[in-house]
C-alpha cells in the first residue's frame, strides 16, 4: 500500500512529530511524507518513509499572515502547488492523509483542493483521509466555520480519524456539528511515543523546562528560571531546552538569565527529548498535544502553562489535570511558581499511562489497512 501524508506545521512542531509517529507505525507500507513547514534539523525518518520538502511556509505568532524566508509568498505558493501535484501524480497513492485539513489549515487549500478535485473527478484512484488531533481551536464565526468544514469533508473524504480517547476529549466538545459528518469516523486513541526507562542521576532532582518549537513560550522559560533562582537548594538542577525556531534575541536573553546560577543549564532543541523527560523529576512546559503525550508516556510530574491564543491547550491541560496527570500554572510570578515547583517535587511519581488509550499510531495504521481493503 502506498500512503502519502501531508503535514504542515505553522508555528510549533507538534503536528510534524504526531504525523511522523503515524508514518513510523506504517512500517510495512510505502510512505511518502510531504512536509511544508521549516524542516526540523537533524531528524532522520524511518527507512520506509520517503520525504518531500515543500518550500517552507510558516505563520506569525498571531496566526494572521504567512511568512517565508526569502522570496515572495505568492511565488512560493505557486511552486508548492506545482510540486504537490507532480508528487501526487508520480507516487499515485492508494491513500492520501491530510493532517488537520479541512478542520484547519484553510490557508493551504490552494495546494490541497486540486488533489481532492482530481480524486473526486475520478482521475486518481485514491482514498482521502483526515488525520485530526483531539481539540479544535475556536473560531470567530463557529457556525460558518463548521459549515465550511462539512462542505469539504463530506463530499471529498472517505474517512476521518480523531487522535483522541473519547473518555477524555470528544470531537463534539469543540465541533458542534459532529452528527452531520456523513463519512466514517473513528477515535484512534492518543498518538504517543514510547518512553524507555532511563537511569536518574544520583543525589539530585532534575527539572526539564521546554516550550516546543520556540516561537512562543519564552516567557515561560524566563519565569521558570527566575522561579528556580528563588529556591536555594543545592540538590536541584534545571535543564532549559530552546525550541528550534526560537528568535536569537530570546536565546540571548535566556543565556543572560542563567549566567549567575551554575545549577541551571541551557540546551539546544533535542530529538531525544523523551529521554530527557525519562531522566527528570519534573517537567515545566506548555500544553501542546505532543508535549502532553510525552509527559503521559514518561510518567513524571509536570506543570503546564497553556498557550493563551486559543482554547486548545487550556482545555487539554484542564482535562489532564482532573486525571492527576499534570498541574496547571496559574501565575508566572517567580515566588508563586517557585512554590508550585517545590510542591510538585515533593509529590509521588505519576501513573505512567493511566487508563487512556495511547495506541493511536498503531490503531491508525490498522484502520488505514482496513480502509484500503474495502
Amino acid at each position: 500500500m502506498r500512503i502519502m501524508i501531508y503535514s504542515q506545521h505553522v508555528l510549533g512542531i507538534g503536528h510534524f512529530f504526531r504525523s511522523m509517529e503515524i508514518a513510523s507505525a506504517l512500517h510495512s507500507h510505502e510512505v511518502l511524507f510531504v512536509e511544508g513547514g521549516e524542516p526540523v534539523t537533524g531528524f532522520q525518518a524511518p527507512a520506509h518513509v520517503q520525504r518531500v520538502f515543500l518550500p517552507p511556509l510558516m505563520m506569525d505568532a498571531e496566526f494572521k499572515r504567512m511568512e517565508v524566508q526569502g522570496g515572495n509568498v505568492e511565488d512560493i505558493k505557486g511552486r508548492r502547488r506545482q510540486l504537490m501535484m507532480e508528487t501526487f501524480q508520480a507516487f499515485a497513492p492508494d491513500i492520501l492523509i491530510t493532517e488537520l485539513f479541512p478542520f484547519g489549515r484553510k490557508q493551504f487549500a490552494f495546494e490541497l483542493m486540486p488533489l481532492l478535485e482530481r480524486v473526486r473527478e475520478g482521475i486518481a484512484d485514491t482514498r482521502i483521509v483526515c488525520s485530526l488531533r483531539d481539540i479544535l481551536v475556536e473560531k470567530r464565526d463557529q457556525d460558518a466555520y463548521e459549515k465550511r468544514v462539512l462542505a469539504t469533508l463530506n463530499p471529498y473524504y472517505h474517512l476521518l480519524l480523531i487522535h483522541s480517547d473519547p473518555a477524555l476529549i470528544q470531537l463534539d466538545d469543540t465541533f458542534v456539528r459532529t452528527s452531520q459528518i456523513r463519512i466514517p469516523h473513528a477515535y484512534t486513541g492518543f498518538v504517543v511515543r514510547k518512553c524507555v526507562d532511563e537511569k536518574k542521576p544520583d543525589g539530585v532532582k532534575v527539572i526539564v523546562v521546554s516550550s516546543g518549537g520556540g516561537k512562543v513560550g519564552v516567557d515561560l522559560l524566563a519565569s521558570s528560571i527566575r522561579a528556580f533562582k528563588v529556591i536555594s537548594s543545592e540538590n536541584l538542577r534545571m535543564r532549559v531546552f530552546e525550541g528550534p525556531f526560537m528568535e536569537a534575541s530570546h536565546r540571548a536573553h535566556l543565556a543572560e538569565l542563567v549566567s549567575s546560577d551554575d545549577r541551571i543549564s541551557i540546551h539546544p532543541f533535542t530529538l531525544d527529548f523523551l529521554s530527557e523527560l525519562a531522566r527528570a523529576d519534573l517537567s515545566i512546559s506548555m500544553a501542546g498535544y505532543n508535549t502532553c503525550m510525552d509527559i503521559l508516556s514518561a510518567g513524571l510530574r509536570a506543570l503546564v502553562h497553556p498557550f493563551g491564543q486559543n482554547r486548545e491547550q487550556a482545555m487539554r491541560a484542564r482535562r489532564l489535570e482532573k486525571l492527576g496527570v499534570v498541574g496547571v500554572i496559574e501565575s508566572l510570578a517567580p515566588a508563586s511558581l517557585a512554590s508550585r515547583i517545590l510542591e510538585e517535587l515533593q509529590g509521588e511519581q505519576r501513573n505512567k499511562l493511566g487508563s487512556l488509550d495511547i495506541a493511536g499510531a498503531q490503531n491508525t495504521a490498522r484502520m488505514l489497512e482496513d480502509l484500503a481493503a474495502k
